[in-house]
């Protein structure tokens, strides 16, 4: 009756312990959206689409990015709404809903007083 219970408490424990490294992304934190504009295309360049101007806050600073793409990557963007991101040295990486990871260009950021 003991091995019973320890081998059902082994077993509990393992998939507690698969289930916790599944979801953990501890190197992603909260990012949130605090503006987001659409940037009008470049006629002399035609090879500038546009893109989008956003502002983020992670922890206690603001980053300022652009970042190109397809409109409907940036559908569900607003301020206020929350998405898991994590800094890559001047690129701010952040996962959509569906789990699709956008890459921003992080041209300032600051930190409030």
């Amino acid at each position: 009756m003991k091995t019973r219970w320890l081998a059902l408490s082994c077993c509990i424990t393992l998939a507690a312990m698969l289930a916790y490294a599944q979801n953990a992304d501890e190197s992603y934190q909260t990012a949130r959206v605090l503006a987001i504009e659409k940037l009008a295309a470049n006629a002399q360049h035609m090879g500038d689409s546009g893109g989008y101007k956003i502002s983020m806050r992670m922890t206690d600073t603001i980053y300022t990015c652009r970042s190109g793409g397809p409109a409907a990557a940036f559908i569900d963007w607003a301020p206020g709404k929350e998405f898991p991101a994590k800094l890559n040295g001047k690129v701010l990486l952040v996962k959509n809903p569906d789990g699709q990871v956008l890459e921003l260009n992080i041209v300032g950021k600051k930190t409030p007083k």
